[in-house]
């Protein structure tokens, strides 16, 4: 019995060893016999997704308003990341989205700003992208982009 199992794994090695031998030969013994395995095709990559596209919104100019009287003024530069399609609409858009977002801003930050206080960059971000979303509709605005804010 012992002998039989010998043989057994002596004919296996000897039949992978021709196997491996005419694989590395360059001959391939199983598609011969029809024994091969389906070839995959391997998909494409999507295409990259294309670049940003912004408009320029240009400096946006805030007064602070308290007591009654303009105590500060924020300044920082805007700049919109919208959709390739949709560059000439927000273009045209920008009167609109002006008078919005200085109506908001004047408020936010007369209420929000106290003395010594800076200016909190990703409160403004998100407000001002909630008010495009509500001056443009939906789906126009992909990001706020704030430059250079400072409060003087």
């Amino acid at each position: 019995m012992v002998r039989l199992i010998f043989i057994i794994v002596a004919l296996l090695l000897l039949i992978g060893a021709a196997i491996g031998g005419l694989y590395f030969f360059g001959v391939d013994p199983l598609a011969k016999l029809g024994l091969t395995a389906p070839i995959v095709h391997k998909e494409e990559p999507p295409p990259p997704p294309p670049p940003p596209s912004y408009v320029d919104f240009g400096v946006l100019i805030i007064p602070v308003i308290q007591d009654h009287e303009v105590k500060k003024q924020a300044e920082m530069i805007v700049r919109l990341e919208v959709e390739p399609k949709n560059k000439e609409i927000v273009a045209k858009s920008l009167p609109r989205l002006q008078n919005a977002y200085l109506e908001d801003m004047i408020g936010f930050l007369s209420l929000s700003l106290r003395d010594d206080q800076q200016l909190d960059v990703p409160a403004i971000r998100h407000r001002l992208q909630v008010v495009g979303e509500k001056t443009l509709g939906p789906g126009y605005l992909k990001d706020v982009i704030i430059e250079n804010a400072a409060l003087k």
